[in-house]
């Protein structure tokens, strides 16, 4: 069995996106086969629940991220495979949304939503992507919270402070949130057990330069 996806590998597949992203609940990867799609669990147990506060006006997309651990079940698209690029794990995305007008959240995963089966699918990751609505049409790409492993945290808690980034060659365009971790990262602090926890998260919208931010409701 290969060693599954770790957090940095995680982030450069979610950031592998196009520009703007477009909310999808479930979406399979494009170099997923049919014959090894993964299979409902009937009575899933273990739980990951994201809770916090954001700052009104930012929209959140959280997703976890479920992979084939079984090197027999690797593969790649077309396109990639014509290109010569080597096989990898298949995996599935489902995505949850936190609209802007909600401060106050509680996201739940079922870590073993999915029966491992043949190829032994098992979660790897919880992704994060955020806009604000009013300013552009979705989130330029995402990155991740946590990392699932057998030995990880059962609670752990992170911020990320939110500001508005632009680009010398996207001149004109809309502005996009790039939301940067609190503290120094640590690998032990964003891996969690695959059996479930809890992640307690804060994300606060950085004032633009030269204005005040306005106050968030917990503030007043």
């Amino acid at each position: 069995m290969s060693v599954l996806w770790s957090l940095a590998e995680y982030t450069t597949l979610a950031q592998s996106q196009p520009a703007v992203m477009h909310f999808t609940e479930h979406e399979e990867q494009p170099q997923n086969r049919f014959i090894d799609e993964p299979r409902i669990n009937p009575s899933p147990r273990k739980i990951l629940v994201l809770q916090g506060h954001k700052d009104r006006g930012i929209e959140i997309w959280f997703d976890s991220a479920y992979s084939t651990t079984n090197e027999e079940c690797r593969s790649q698209s077309l396109g990639n495979r014509i290109l010569g690029a080597p096989n990898v794990p298949q995996a599935v995305i489902d995505s949850m949304r936190v609209p802007a007008e909600q401060t106050e959240f509680s996201v739940r995963f079922f870590l073993d939503r999915y029966l491992p089966g043949r190829c032994d699918w098992q979660p790897i990751g919880v992704g994060h992507a955020e806009f604000e609505p009013n300013v552009s049409r979705g989130p330029k790409g995402n990155s991740g919270v946590v990392a699932i492993r057998p030995e990880g945290k059962h609670r752990t808690e992170l911020a990320w402070v939110c500001h508005h980034a632009t680009s010398y060659y996207s001149k004109g365009e809309e502005p996009w949130l790039a939301c940067q971790t609190m503290g120094r990262f640590s690998i032990e602090q964003t891996t969690m057990s695959t059996d479930g926890g809890l992640v307690e998260i804060k994300f606060t919208l950085a004032p633009d330069q030269g204005s005040p931010r306005p106050k968030s409701e917990g503030e007043r």
